[in-house]
């Protein structure tokens, strides 16, 4: 007997999680420039955006438009944040907006 397997594949219109381009570390003081990417078939219209300070349960919300990546159906967005604490952590999401919905979170 050589057992079995079983896997879940889900095939959607929706966009792939973006993929942050930013290096995680920032030049900057008290300001850093976000910058991500995300694959769909179909356009993006919207990029929605959260951050907060590592360890914060609260999320700072940000609505962002896309615009034309150098790949093949991508599209990219930036945000540059300003007035960060100097050396505190953050954490950033984000899902991508196309007609087919809203991606998982990146």
């Amino acid at each position: 007997y050589l057992g079995s397997f079983t896997a879940v594949q889900e095939i959607s219109g929706k966009a792939s999680p973006a993929q942050f381009k930013s290096s995680p570390k920032g030049t900057e003081e008290s300001s850093y420039l976000l910058e991500w990417s995300s694959m769909s078939y179909t356009p993006i219209t919207e990029f929605h955006l959260e951050t907060r300070q590592a360890g914060s349960s609260a999320w700072r919300a940000y609505s962002v438009s896309p615009h034309a990546d150098q790949e093949l159906y991508h599209s990219a967005g930036k945000l540059y944040l300003t007035k960060l604490e100097p050396a505190m952590a953050y954490q950033a999401r984000i899902k991508s907006h196309n007609k087919e919905g809203m991606s998982r979170w990146s």
